[in-house]
């Protein structure tokens, strides 16, 4: 091992460290543009930023080798890696959707920063040991905070990949600590101390190509995710869409055939909501719309399914229990939506009711069609009979 780290030059990892961060940039660059009907596409751009930081940080490191002495550059190209380490750091937050309060590391970061400035600048020639330490813990902390929120915030979709990547940053950053703690045991000029240079350069190399494979990994589920959402939930509301529902509807009552129970349907129309378009517009239409789908998901139970199934059109499929009573919750629903204000962006208030029919069947012969059927029918008796009120199919074949 020590052998094969002699074998790699320093000077040819530090150049193959800014050409990867440099190909890197790039390629968060590419994925930015690509990319930026998705949410939160600031982010990949603020990575790109982080890998030029990076690259011009290793490329500046390399000015010796090629005959070039600056006086500070040393602490120059340090301080341009750390930079882009920070931004590396907010680019993940942003990512993750985290609020700005969770890049407080920088500020520990700014610190240890100006602590390492004023002592390189207040001596000719500073320790080593002491500015190795201090970069170590500057750079260790950001890479640990970029971890942690890779580790514990990403979202179920985007998790395997995200805790890829965490592991490649506490790698690094426990490479930085094993160098700290050599400088503290006296051991910089051993041969172990110096091969860890090696180890931190092909882990900082490593740790570059794993977070674009990475983030491509992220966003290719993010993308999924959007799919599926956009292929199951209405727009508008949130709510799941009618192909959600038939399905389930059509699964739920074919399941009586063999584990028997029952199954409920609710079935609620906005009353004379093309008069409410009519008079305010299709704006507050939709803010209408969006305001009683919002009450009716708050309403039911968790379980069970809610829909917009048409214009005005909503249903409810009851997930069986022992409170499970649709007069009683299409009757909660009515009511909170009679008792809802919807307020409107210039100030109007509005206020709308709902008509509701209801139907609930045990029969094991029984299909989605007609549970259907039988709930429409009791909605156009409700409209029937005045309006907001909620009518139950089985009272009316009684």
């Amino acid at each position: 091992m020590i052998a094969f780290g002699y074998q790699i030059d320093l000077t040819t990892m530090l150049f193959v460290n800014a050409l990867t961060s440099f190909a890197s940039a790039l390629l968060f660059l590419c994925f930015w543009y690509a990319t930026n009907d998705l949410k939160r596409p600031v982010s990949l751009l603020f990575w790109s930023i982080a890998n030029l930081l990076l690259a011009a940080g290793f490329g500046a490191l390399l000015s010796e080798a090629f005959g070039l002495t600056v006086r500070r550059m040393p602490l120059m190209a340090n301080l341009t890696i750390d930079a882009g380490t920070a931004v590396a750091l907010v680019a993940t937050n942003l990512f993750l959707d985290r609020p700005r309060r969770d890049n407080w590391p920088i500020a520990v970061a700014a610190i240890l920063a100006v602590v390492e400035v004023c002592y390189a600048l207040t001596r000719a020639t500073p320790d080593f040991g002491v500015m190795l330490i201090l970069g170590c813990t500057l750079r260790g902390t950001l890479t640990v905070a970029t971890g942690i929120a890779l580790w514990r915030h990403a979202d179920l979709p985007r998790r395997p990949p995200a805790r890829l990547a965490a592991g490649f940053h506490f790698a690094l950053a426990g490479v930085m600590a094993l160098r700290s703690i050599a400088v503290l045991a006296g051991a910089e000029d051993s041969v172990a101390f110096e091969l860890s240079s090696v180890v931190g350069l092909v882990t900082r190399l490593l740790l570059t190509w794993m977070i674009a494979i990475c983030l491509l990994w992220m966003i290719a589920r993010q993308l999924n995710e959007q799919l599926i959402w956009q292929a199951t939930r209405d727009t508008l509301t949130g709510l799941s869409n009618r192909r959600v529902m038939w399905e389930t509807g059509t699964r739920r009552v074919a399941s009586l055939a063999h584990d028997g129970g029952n199954v409920a349907l609710i079935l609620l129309d906005i009353d004379h909501f093309k008069r409410l378009n009519d008079r305010w517009g299709h704006l507050a239409g939709d803010a209408a719309l969006a305001a009683v789908a919002a009450r009716i998901a708050r309403t039911v139970r968790s379980a069970d399914l809610v829909a917009r199934v048409g214009g005005e059109e909503f249903m409810v499929l009851l997930e069986q229990g022992p409170d499970t009573s649709p007069a009683e919750i299409a009757e909660r629903i009515r009511a909170a939506i009679e008792a809802m204000a919807i307020r409107l962006d210039d100030g109007t208030e509005l206020r709308c009711t709902v008509s509701a029919g209801y139907s609930h069947i045990a029969d094991r012969n029984a299909t989605w069609e007609r549970l259907i059927a039988q709930a429409d029918s009791a909605l156009y008796a409700a409209k029937a009979q005045g309006r907001n009120q909620v009518v139950d199919h089985a009272r009316m074949a009684a």
